[in-house]
């Protein structure tokens, strides 16, 4: 099957050891069938495998990340030899009818980065250089001529919960990372107002039209999910957080948990399709 993927696939590159949130910790490292076999020869892996995954280290970290951030089964043995969640992540792929699209999870620093930086969007090419149309949910979101609160509204079908409430829904899910708790708190405790939330939108327009556009295009349209997760970004950008860093966890908290990313499409419901 053909895979589509957004245009900027091809700049993407993991940092290695630049990154200050590896996604080699943290995160059981569960290893494939094919590739477990071929660990299993190796008596220096083999010994560091148990019940289908890596034994992870006292910190939670892989037992091949060095301390110097670099990958030391890469070193030894290229790229090509690691196990198939090691060599995809932090890529996503969707089966839509006769094919198939693919795209990077924002949990990933640089992924983030490349998502949020971009000026008009996003194509859906393939490696062949063949383009598909976008869906009308993503050219909404990606019309640069009505204010992103208008296109938000029209994903939405028109509906959005109460700044505090949306917070307190988002807070009372599964537990990952105490950070997110900490943020959350920030908005439970002192509510932003539907006024400066739509002020926090608008001014942050380019980076909250490519966050839930990342959203639309990964769960195929669930717009009333993707503009409440937007408006609660904002509503944290308001507060002074840095949008990079509220989309890189909260896709690490709610879209890589999946009872997480379950609760929150069952309860924003689906938008405009």
């Amino acid at each position: 099957m053909t895979i589509y993927w957004p245009d900027y696939y091809k700049d993407f590159s993991c940092k290695g050891n630049e990154c200050k949130h590896t996604c080699c910790g943290g995160w059981e490292i569960g290893i494939d069938k094919d590739s477990a076999e071929r660990f299993m020869k190796d008596p220096e892996i083999a010994c560091k495998i148990k019940d289908g995954g890596f034994i992870l280290r006292d910190d939670g970290r892989c037992p091949f990340l060095r301390d110097d951030g670099l990958c030391e089964m890469i070193i030894k043995h290229g790229e090509d030899f690691l196990c198939d969640i090691c060599k995809e992540h932090p890529r996503f792929y969707n089966e839509v009818g006769d094919h198939i699209e693919g795209g990077f999870g924002m949990v990933c620093e640089a992924a983030c980065e490349l998502v949020l930086g971009r000026e008009n969007g996003f194509e859906l090419v393939s490696e062949d250089g063949s383009k598909k149309e976008l869906p009308d949910y993503l050219k909404v979101i990606f019309d640069g001529s009505k204010p992103l609160t208008e296109r938000l509204k029209k994903i939405s079908g028109g509906k959005r919960a109460d700044p505090k409430l949306r917070a307190e829904i988002f807070n009372g899910m599964e537990v990952l990372d105490h950070k997110w708790t900490v943020l959350l708190k920030k908005l439970t405790d002192a509510p932003v107002s539907i006024e400066d939330e739509d002020k926090a939108v608008n001014d942050n327009s380019k980076e909250l039209a490519n966050f839930a556009g990342y959203l639309l295009y990964r769960y195929q349209g669930e717009g009333r999910f993707a503009a409440e997760a937007t408006y609660l970004i904002a509503d944290l950008a308001f507060k002074g957080c840095g949008i990079a860093e509220i989309c890189r966890v909260f896709s690490g908290e709610v879209e890589y948990s999946d009872i997480n990313i379950v609760e929150a499409i069952e309860t924003f419901g689906t938008g405009e399709k």
